[in-house]
This record gives C-alpha cells, sequence and structure tokens, in this order.
C-alpha cells in the first residue's frame, strides 16, 4: 500500500466547502484514495458524505493510501497530500 500521512492545515478542518474541494480533486485522480484518521476510521476520498463523516478537524493527522498496482497512485497520494497540507479555507 502507499501511504502518506500529512497534518491538515485547514482551520476548520474537511466541513463544507474544504471537503468539496478535497473530494473534487480526490475524484481527479487516476487512482482510488483512501483517507484515513488516527482512530482508524476511513473513507474513499471521493466521497463526500464520507469524508464529512470522519469529521476530521485542523491540525489533525490523516493518512492518505492507494493501491501501488494502480497507473499513478503514487502520484495521486502525493497530489492530495499536498492539497491537506495547505489551506483549503482560503
Amino acid at each position: 500500500m502507499i501511504e502518506r500521512t500529512v497534518v491538515v492545515a485547514t482551520q476548520i478542518g474537511l466541513h463544507a466547502r474544504p471537503a468539496a474541494v478535497f473530494c473534487q480533486a480526490a475524484a481527479a485522480q487516476p487512482a482510488r484514495v483512501t483517507l484515513a484518521t488516527a482512530e482508524g476510521d476511513s473513507a474513499d476520498a471521493r466521497s463526500m458524505l464520507s469524508v464529512l463523516g470522519l469529521g476530521v478537524r485542523g491540525g489533525q493527522e490523516v493518512t492518505l493510501s492507494a493501491d501501488p498496482d494502480v497507473l499513478g497512485a503514487q502520484a495521486s497520494v502525493d497530489a492530495l497530500a499536498e492539497l491537506l497540507a495547505g489551506d483549503l479555507d482560503a
């Protein structure tokens, strides 16, 4: 599994607008990416309802993962990690 851990930079976390931006970016990736919290809860990064259901807060550490056998998996994980490391509510 390709994984990357990142701290969510958006102060309000992944709520409404930031989650929508994140999920749209995830849907545009060639590989399916999973977003997981330290508590063990996870969601398909393309599903806004699932991502909102995780209740990710600003400053919280999350892990993005993708199947290494899928073409573009590393690039997908890296792109979404960079997105979360920036302020999605700016």
